[in-house]
């Protein structure tokens, strides 16, 4: 213990280091040099400028004192990210857990986050200024233009659940000319993906996108059912498959040069075999043993309206949005292999068809409204405030069937009104010194209703309700110093809150025992950190460091003799560091490096959860890439050939709090060469090149009756896996 609390103290030392040599670095005089503007096939010598809103306003990345990672259309592209795990692989101290179900996935940022799905993650995801129910936020991308990542409490601004962090996503806008594009994604385990995009002006003041996606996916993990005998009957069907059909579309109203009005929708629908769980004891082999085998459908769709409007010195913003979404599912409770593992039985014992099935419809309507003001004052103080208002109509059913548990229904119904108001603001103070501040009141009822319709034996009718509601402030302090005009020091101090409140399922409901709120999680977090871009634009250097103190962090624990899940309050403490580098080493070569190194434990707690590691928090985790591009002629075809390889590591993770086990740490290797043209792209993948076998999230499944020890269910990592994809524009 003392060596890994050694291991992390000294990488925290080495980013302390390593920001004093870059400060050193950026004394020396720098020459500013505006980036060359180049076309889609051109290549350049310099690193382009960043521009974010991560303070709700524009800015240069370089500029904003928050750690943030920003990955541009040309990074989703060449990194093939596509969905949250990709890009939690390439964002220091942004953990992702693969469950199986994508609305049970988890996420935290330096170790903040719930860990469990029935409690809302900190980590909240906007689209286009929009909120994103907690429930649904891991959904593939489509025809995104640019991600950021916001580590450390963002309550401030965004409100709502960014105790850690906020993913802060913006959708490709309609273009001046009009331009299509459609695009094909083949590749092994029947993988196929459709892609098509029609862009460009209406009139003199409408312009219009619509983009589509059809994705399927066949599956990589085998499902066995079994006869009476113990032989095979069926292994031809995969769990893990997915079908899923996307549209979105865009419209931009801008009557004069002061106004515009953008109108978006997007309709979502995807058709899963999940996996709920298989036994993950043997890490060489990963199969499944349900009947009958899971099936899932999520549907969501939304609908945003932005209104921006300059008053002289003033810019007006509104966002308004609407939210819906429905996740019907339904799925074996046992699966075959993993009760024969706690029982010594066969699997064919748990698969009579119908004898323990778990089915869910749950269903939810968000309404959300912000109000924004921002400028620049004399002096060059720039401020930005704001209203916002946020409305939540939750409804879970969970019905079960099984001959172990309590036979019935449970649904809870939770409805969330949370009115806030913000602000912040910088001033320049002296010279390159400049002072930030900003709050945020909140307010927050929540009403609950929880009903247990029981049957066979159960109790028939049981009815729990709650009123909690919440008031607090958050917001964010600190100093920024400009070393000069391509570099910045910062220090702040934030603070970040989480509301409480109750599990919208009741797992002890059938013998009426009613449940007791769980508690606000706040945290005060520190931080230092440094960027800038040095070398003509050659480099961009980040680094920061942190610590964070939590109270009543809302751990999921669950109780082995009891057979009982509960959320449980504790404080946790974290810190650590992080450095990203991104650097241009000639025309032709390009690399890119992210470390992260975190400490996280759980430092009080009355069920002997006392200094336990955080769960889904590695100690370190990193990311290597490097890049090649070239102006290429093939005959008639002139274009920009590139390939690119990776590597990323993920640490050993604790599953829960209790730390009842430990997931080995794993090293993926990733390549893909292509060429892009003005008129088509190519290119090819290998994801896993070494086709290493991991294991991306796990659970507590039981005891074994035969050896007492534990048994685990998971959800393995995907395995190496092939393809090629190719585009037509026009």
């Amino acid at each position: 213990m003392k060596k890994r609390v050694n291991l992390r103290l000294s990488g925290i030392h080495g980013v302390s280091c390593f920001l004093g040599l870059a400060i050193m670095a950026t004394t020396q005089p720098v020459h500013a040099e505006m980036p060359k503007k180049l076309s889609d096939n051109q290549e350049s010598e310099t690193l382009s400028d960043i521009i974010i809103t991560a303070r709700k306003i524009r800015e240069n990345i370089d500029k904003v004192p928050i750690s943030t990672t920003v990955k541009t259309v040309d990074d989703l592209v060449s990194g093939h990210i596509q969905n949250t795990q990709d890009l939690s692989r390439n964002t220091p101290n942004f953990n992702f857990s693969d469950s199986g179900l994508p609305f049970a996935n988890l996420i935290n940022i330096r170790g903040i986050g719930s860990s469990s799905p029935m409690v809302a993650p900190s980590v909240i995801y906007y689209v286009d200024g929009i909120p994103i129910p907690t429930r649904i936020f891991d959904q593939r991308f489509l025809e995104i233009s640019q991600i950021e990542v916001l580590r450390g409490p963002q309550g401030m601004l965004f409100g709502l659940n960014a105790q850690s962090g906020v993913v802060n996503i913006k959708t490709a806008a309609p273009t001046s000319s009009l331009r299509g594009e459609i695009g094909t994604e083949f590749g092994s385990y029947n993988r196929q993906q459709v892609n098509a995009s029609i862009s460009g002006p209406l009139s003199s003041i409408i312009s219009g996108r619509l983009n589509g996606q059809i994705y399927h996916y066949g599956g990589d993990i085998k499902n066995y059912i079994f006869d009476s005998k113990g032989n095979v009957t069926d292994n031809n069907h995969h769990v893990r498959r997915e079908f899923m059909g996307a549209v979105s579309g865009k419209l931009v109203i801008a009557p004069d040069a002061i106004t515009k009005i953008t109108l978006s929708g997007n309709y979502r629908r995807d058709r899963e075999r999940p996996t709920t769980g298989i036994l993950i004891e043997d890490s060489k082999i990963f199969r499944s043993a349900v009947n009958p085998i899971p099936q899932m459908t999520i549907k969501n769709e939304g609908v945003g309206v932005t209104v921006e409007h300059d008053f002289d010195k003033i810019h007006f913003t509104s966002v308004t949005g609407f939210q819906h979404y429905n996740i019907g599912m339904v799925a074996d409770l046992v699966d075959g292999f993993l009760g024969s593992a706690k029982t010594g039985s066969s699997p064919y014992l748990f698969q009579a068809s119908g004898l323990n099935v778990r089915k869910v419809d749950e269903h939810d309507t968000q309404l959300t409204q912000e109000f924004r003001l921002d400028g620049t004052l004399a002096g060059g103080i720039r401020w930005v405030a704001g209203l916002s208002a946020f409305y939540s109509n939750l409804k879970s059913t969970t019905y079960i069937t099984s001959n172990s548990m309590a036979n019935g229904a449970y649904s809870g119904n939770i409805k969330t009104t949370n009115l806030a108001t913000f602000g912040e603001v910088t001033i320049p103070l002296y010279k390159r010194l400049s002072w930030i501040g900003g709050l945020r009141a909140t307010y927050e009822k929540q009403n609950f209703d929880g009903v247990f319709l029981g049957r066979a034996g159960s109790l028939g009718y049981f009815e729990e309700k709650g009123h909690p509601d919440y008031a607090f402030l958050t917001g964010r302090t600190g100093l920024t110093y400009a070393l000069n005009n391509q570099a910045m020091l910062f220090v702040t101090v934030s603070r970040g809150e989480k509301t409480g409140g109750y599990l919208y399922y009741n797992q002890f409901g059938y013998a009426g025992m009613a449940q007791s709120p769980y508690k606000n999680a706040k945290t005060w977090a520190y931080e230092a950190g440094f960027k800038s871009q040095l070398f003509d634009k050659k480099l961009h250097l980040s680094a920061s460091i942190f610590f964070n103190q939590t109270k009543n962090e809302q751990l999921f624990t669950y109780n082995s003799s009891l057979g009982r899940i509960s959320v449980e309050n504790a404080p946790t403490q974290t810190y650590g560091g992080e450095i990203e580098l991104q650097a241009k080493a000639t025309k032709h070569i390009s690399f890119g490096t992210n470390l992260a190194f975190l400490h996280a434990v759980i430092t009080g707690n009355a069920s002997g959860l006392k200094n336990n590691r955080v769960p889904y928090a590695p100690s370190f985790s990193s990311g290597l890439s490097g890049e090649y591009h070239r102006s290429v002629t093939l005959g008639k075809i002139a274009g920009l050939a590139f390939g690119r390889v990776e590597y990323q590591y993920m640490g050993t993770r604790e599953i829960d709090p209790a730390n009842s086990l430990r997931l080995k740490g794993y090293g993926l290797v990733n390549l893909r060469i292509g060429l892009q043209t003005p008129h088509f792209d190519i290119s090819g993948y290998i994801s896993n090149i070494a086709g290493t076998k991991y294991v991306s999230s796990a659970s507590l499944s039981g005891t074994s009756l035969m050896t007492n020890q534990n048994v685990f269910s998971g959800n393995p990592g995907r395995p190496r896996s092939f393809g090629i994809s190719a585009k037509m524009k026009i």
